[in-house]
Order: structure tokens, then sequence, then C-alpha cells
């Protein structure tokens, strides 16, 4: 059993007025406890991130850059221990928590060579001898709010790019998978980082608010539930603090009549099943298109059995636990509305579920699914598959573009005119075409559209530098002295 603790200013904080256990999701059982930050010490943290902004601000550019290389050595050299934690506390199976640290290595490889891409635009002589610069400068404290299905991936997405271009940050992981994230700042203490450029902050909806209100914090990033993304962006609008959320996703893959079924298939099962199907990015509705919809939906049937559930420290697993037994409830609600809303239960997963301790979901699929159904309209973050029935392309369009959510959409077909045509309408932010919505690389964007994100930039990519910093216009001129006079007049062109 073991303790997570807070970390401020270069020191574990065990201060605190509450904390809650951390479940193996795999056994349901309690591994750990993690301690919850309270409101003085959550002050104090933002007070030693003002303060070392002043000095690490102004630090140069390539300096912040080199330390970052050697907190990604520092990763690297713990990956074993990281990959251990992702596997018990955040239940995935082994190959999927090295895949997300492989990830994590490459934003860090991108991040430290911010200098070379790092956005500046001059223009000289725009009127009367006149130089206009626009130069970005970071914007002081950033707080960033993890989600429990990327532990290993999104703090370092957030931290990286944050303290690289000059911030300092404060982690608010999930109470649920809090270890990487507290290992992650030893790490940084290790790589020669200031004191109070990283810390971590544990607890829930109230010290998040505290963050994003707090008149020090001048930016929040945020990835979750779109109920969540929306408040704290409504919050940051009140209280100036610029705030990048991220909501959740409700991902419809498109089947045209002359696409590959095989292939859509393979696709359908992996991008809905992979990760017990908690990512904002799996593919949680499948759109067939004319007369395929009776053999698509039996190929997708026909793999499903094949898939391993059990316990993730078996490396035979394949599809996981869910995070916690309030996650299952909810998805078990999903399931047992489906049928009395009109849909058809092809593969109930509860039947597997049920035999096993944990909180496992077994893979469902869900035919017959009609826009307005419950488990059409809601992001379920399990592993459930919707199959929708359509007679055209047009109306699967319209099916996909209606809903509320627009993280991303794929579409399978061998029609490149379409696939080009629906690339440039569907009303998406991460779009694959024949293979599943693409997870998000560093050098990229990623972001949802319509209430799958509330921000004006996206996150990752070279946009997020857009983000953690602001821009100053400067403007010099160098004139001949003994040209110099009184000129009460504005700025003209023509000189």
């Amino acid at each position: 059993m073991y303790k997570v603790t807070n970390f401020i200013d270069g020191k574990e904080c065990t201060e605190s007025n509450e904390s809650i256990n951390i479940i193996n999701p795999s056994y349901g059982t309690q591994i750990g406890e993690v301690i919850y930050a309270t409101k003085d010490s959550a002050d104090k943290a933002i007070e030693a991130a003002a303060k070392t902004f002043k000095t690490w601000s102004k630090t140069g550019l390539s300096y912040r850059a080199e330390l970052m290389m050697k907190f990604r050595q520092g990763i690297i050299n713990r990956s074993e221990e990281i990959i251990d934690i992702c596997v018990s506390e955040a239940g995935k199976t082994r190959p999927d928590a090295e895949a997300e640290l492989d990830r994590a290595i490459q934003a860090l490889t991108h991040t430290a060579g911010v200098q070379h891409f790092y956005p500046s635009i001059m223009s000289p002589n725009v009127a009367g001898g006149i130089d206009i610069t626009d130069v970005r400068y970071p914007i002081g404290v950033i707080a960033g709010c993890g989600p429990f299905n990327f532990p290993i991936l999104i703090p370092i997405l957030h931290a990286s790019m944050a303290i690289v271009t000059g911030n300092t940050f404060i982690a608010k992981p999930s109470e649920k998978v809090p270890s990487i994230s507290r290992l992650y700042a030893d790490i940084f203490k290790e790589s020669g980082f200031p004191d109070g450029c990283y810390s971590v902050l544990n607890g829930g909806k109230d010290i998040v608010e505290q963050l994003v209100c707090h008149e020090k914090v001048a930016g929040l990033a945020f990835i979750g539930s779109t109920p969540v993304a929306k408040s704290l962006k409504m919050l940051g609008v009140q209280n100036n603090t610029k705030v990048q959320a991220l909501g959740g996703g409700k991902n419809h893959m498109i089947v045209l009549p002359d696409a590959d079924l095989n292939m859509a298939a393979d696709a359908a099962v992996s991008a809905s099943f992979g990760a017990a199907g908690q990512r904002c990015m799996a593919v949680s509705v499948v759109v067939a298109v004319g007369d395929i919809a009776d053999e698509l939906v039996d190929k997708i049937k026909e793999r499903m059995p094949s898939l391993v559930m059990g316990k993730t420290d078996n490396p035979d697993t394949q599809l996981g636990p869910v995070i916690s037994q309030e996650n299952k409830d909810r998805i078990y609600s999903f399931i047992e509305s489906a049928e009395p809303d009109g849909a058809s239960l092809v593969v109930d997963g509860r039947k597997l579920s049920d035999k096993e301790e944990g909180t496992f979901v077994g893979a469902t699929l869900i035919d017959h699914v009609k826009p307005g159904m419950s488990v059409y309209e809601n992001e379920i973050f399990g592993p459930v598959l919707c199959f929708v029935r359509a007679k055209t392309y047009e109306e699967a369009m319209d099916i996909t573009d209606g809903h509320k959510l627009g993280n991303g959409a794929a579409l399978f077909t061998r029609d490149g005119g379409v696939a080009q045509k629906w690339a440039n309408e569907v009303q998406a932010g991460s779009v694959g075409i024949n293979l599943p919505i693409p997870l998000p690389t560093y050098s990229h964007s990623f972001g949802g559209w319509k209430d799958s994100g509330f921000s004006e930039t996206k996150a990752f990519g070279n946009s997020s530098i857009e983000f953690y910093t602001k821009t100053k216009s400067i403007a010099t001129r160098w004139p001949d002295p003994t040209d110099s006079k009184v000129d009460l007049g504005f700025p003209k062109n023509d000189s």
C-alpha cells in the first residue's frame, strides 16, 4: 500500500484534510491512497509557481529545451516503472501502456526542438521606416487537468510545451491515476528544473475551480468530459483565465458499399474496444450505408469472440477493465436502455464481464441504433459499439453531422472523389480515411469541433504554442536624427 502526495515548490507536501483510495480496476482492490491538497496548499503551489515564473521565463529557449531533453531521458530511464503504474492504476494492457509511453517520448522530442518552429513575424518598413515584429512571450502559471485514460501522455503533452515556452506548470491529475504525474515531479527535479517549475496538486472539482479562478493562474489546459470542459471555459471567461478545454467524443465511422468490409470490420473492432473503449477518439458508432449493413454487422460480430478479456497483468489480455465500478454501472445502464428504446443487442458484453472480479465490461455490439436513443446521444466511454443503418451517403452524413459532438470521424471507401469531398465537409476535428480516427501526434493539432472542443486553439502541434504564449507587437524606427521633427499626423504608408 502506498501514498501519493502533493508536490509543491520542489518538496513533497502531505498537508491534507482528505484522501481517497486508489483502486486497481483489474481486481477491484485498493492498492494505494492519494492525499488531497488543501486550499492553503494549493495557494502555496500557485504562489511558488508565480515566483519561479519571474526567473524561469527569462531563461534562454535553448537552455529550456536542453533541460527538456534531460527530462526525456529521465522518462526513458524510468520506463518500466511508469508502465507498471499505468497497468495497475489505469487498468491498461501492457502493450497499450507501452504505446502511450512511446507517444509521450515522441512528444518530448518534438518539444525539445521548439526553437526550430517557434513562430515570429517581422514586417520591415511597414510605414515611414517603421519595422513591426510580433513576438511571443510566456503567459505565466499554467494548470493542467488530465483525464484518467491517458495518465502517461496527457500530463507530458500539457507540461512539456507549457514549460519549454517559459511558463511554470501545476498538474492536477485524475484522482484515479495520480502516481505518474507525481513521479514526473521527481524526474523534473532530477533533470535540473527549478523548484516551482512543476508542481502537483491532487484533488477534485474544488481544486480545479480554485486553479481556474485564481488571479495568478494565467491558463488552464483540460481534457475530459464535455460538461466539465464547457463549465471550465465559462469560468475562464469570467476570471480572464485562458482556458483550452477539450471535451468528449461520439465518433462516427461511415462505411460505404464499395469499401473493403473485412478491413472496415477489423478497424471497427480495434477502434471500438481498444483500451476498453475509454478513448475520446474511439469509434463508438458505425454507420453502414446501403445493403452492406447485414454483412458488415456479421463480420464485426464474428471478430468479437476472439478478444481476450482479463486482468491486465496477464500478457495475453487484449480487453482490460473500465476504470471504476461507477463507470461500469453507468455503461451497464446504457446497455440496459438499448432494447427498450428499440435497438437490438447483438452481443451483450455483460454476460462475459459478470464472470470477472474487477470492473470489467465485455465488448458489446448494438444494432438498429437510431439518433435520439440514449446509447446514441451520450458518450458511453466503454466497450460499446452502436451500429446505425443509413440508406444513402447523404443520410449517413446528416446523421454524423447532426450529433452534438464532433471530436472525430472516419470514412471507409475506395472512391477518392467521395473521400476528398467528405474530408472537406464533415464536421469533426480529426478524420480518418480508410482508417479509424487517428491518435494525436505532437507534430499535428488535435481537438474536436462542436461540443467536443471549447478553445480558440488546438492541443498539440505548433498551434499549442499559441495557447501557452501571448503576442506583443513591437514597432521600432531608427530615423536619422537630422530628420526628426514634431508631427501630430497619423503615420502614412507613402514613405
